[in-house]
């Protein structure tokens, strides 16, 4: 599937003057100097995980002003876009997701909301807790289906988008890839449900790809091969981790022991073989971004294999990490910033003369640049 984008190029004219670093290198924007204009053609924001408040959090407000003022622009949710914790909160670890009940539908409808009067793009995809961390296809489709024809349902009926009927990515509960062109077909983004891959190879023991896994891997491949052909920006955008720190990447006793707990960690069997064959495509072609969510903090990183590799999974949730364990976190090679314990989102910016990268943090009201 294919769409275009020939809307208005709209400009912006002032350039950041940064005078402080903060912790993890990312520096607090206190003043904005005025300078040369640059085009910006597109922008892409991603907010993940924003599936926790009945209303409408500060951060996501905060979002919908940049949205409300870019209509030149795409938004992706990347994941996790309903959380129900089991027994009513009494278990601190909920495994389900959307179940029409009217809290969920609130938790949705929460999102939604900052859509009103948006004229761009907008996306959503599936993470593990919208496949109610099944680890079975079939039970985890039901739930997944009703989340998607919710979601299809109430922005059907948003005039003002630009592709109402087509959001929700990829379909059915199926692993994808699916994709769209935007921006004059100069930039593809590429949706995939990285959850689904994981549950296929759940209890797969053979080293050798399996059907799902061949047919989606090389359809990967050949999608971002015929994007670099044609001189397109590339994003790839999943909702687990394949380059991250933090909660969920630590090593695993017994993992599959509440294997249903366990396959969203990064070294779960599953998980860890989904990322590997993953990166191994995605490292064949610089430049590209693999974006996502599922950690709860805001995340950038630029390493040796010259991927922009981008975690926005603050959007409703944080995780707790106290100083002590950032300091414990291995210093890996290239370009990196994080912010633990606070909300927020990303936008790419893509212009006549490149990229741009921007976390917004601090519930969206500080906005820093990565580079």
């Amino acid at each position: 599937m294919i769409l275009s984008n020939a809307k208005e190029n709209f400009s912006r004219g002032a350039l950041c003057f940064i005078i402080y670093i903060l912790f993890f290198g990312c520096p607090l924007l206190l003043i904005y100097v005025p300078g040369d204009a640059q085009q910006i053609n597109f922008k892409v924001f991603l907010v993940g995980d924003a599936g926790e408040d009945p209303v409408t959090g500060e951060a996501l407000l905060n979002l919908k002003k940049q949205l409300d003022s870019n209509p030149s622009s795409a938004v992706i949710f990347l994941g996790d876009n309903a959380y129900k914790d089991d027994l009513g909160g009494i278990i601190p670890y909920g495994f389900k997701g959307f179940d029409s009940s009217r809290l969920t539908q609130e938790k949705i409808r929460s999102q939604l909301a900052i859509l009103t009067n948006y004229m761009g793009y907008v996306f959503f995809i599936p993470g593990n807790h919208d496949w109610w961390n099944k680890t079975k296809e079939r039970k985890g489709e039901k739930k997944l289906k009703m989340e998607e024809d919710f979601i299809e349902k109430n922005l059907d009926t948003n005039s003002s988008i630009s592709n109402p009927g087509n959001v929700f990515l990829p379909k059915n509960g199926e692993a994808g890839p699916a994709f769209i062109d935007l921006d004059d077909h100069s930039i593809r983004i590429i949706f995939i449900d990285t959850y689904r891959l994981i549950i296929a190879a759940y209890k797969q023991k053979q080293e050798s790809e399996f059907p799902i896994e061949r047919e989606f891997y090389h359809r990967l491949d050949s999608l971002i091969l015929d994007s670099k052909k044609n001189h397109q920006q590339v994003i790839v955008a999943g909702h687990n981790t394949l380059y991250a720190k933090g909660p969920n990447t630590g090593p695993l006793k017994h993992p599959n022991l509440f294997g249903r707990i366990k396959a969203s960690n990064t070294n779960f069997p599953s998980n860890k073989r989904m990322v590997n064959k993953m990166r191994k495509i995605i490292e064949q072609y610089p430049g590209t971004y693999y974006v996502c969510g599922h950690i709860h903090s805001l995340q950038y990183y630029y390493p040796s294999d010259s991927i922009h590799y981008i975690i926005s999974g603050a959007g409703s949730k944080t995780n707790s990490v106290s100083e002590k364990d950032i300091q414990k976190m291995p210093k890996g090679n290239g370009v990196e910033y994080a912010r633990w314990n606070e909300k927020g989102f990303f936008e790419i910016d893509f212009s006549s003369t490149g990229q741009r990268t921007f976390m917004y943090y601090h519930n969206g009201e500080e906005k820093c640049e990565m580079k």
